[in-house]
């Protein structure tokens, strides 16, 4: 939905506010710890929003992010990510 081509880090406000769009709702009514799919995501979303971060560096799978549905779990999971484009595309 941005118009820039640089990725965006994958903050727990990033994933929470990805994640609040794909359920239409505000990103304040998730809450970090709670199992995503409890607050209304499944695996069609699920995927959607992978396929967004992958595009942005994002090196997981659906099972990954499945074993560990919370937003606090997401974004541990995807920190070390962060800086992982910029590293790979200056190798290529």
């Amino acid at each position: 939905m941005s118009g820039t081509s640089e990725p965006r880090p994958f903050t727990l406000a990033r994933l929470r506010a990805d994640v609040a769009e794909v359920l239409y709702v505000e990103a304040d009514e998730l809450a970090d710890d709670e199992n995503v799919f409890d607050q209304g995501m499944d695996s069609i979303r699920t995927m959607t929003l992978l396929e967004s971060w992958r595009a942005d560096g994002a090196e997981v799978d659906f099972t990954q992010l499945a074993e560990r549905p919370t937003l606090s779990a997401w974004a541990a999971l995807l920190a070390p990510q962060a800086t992982a484009p910029a590293a790979t595309q200056a190798g290529s």
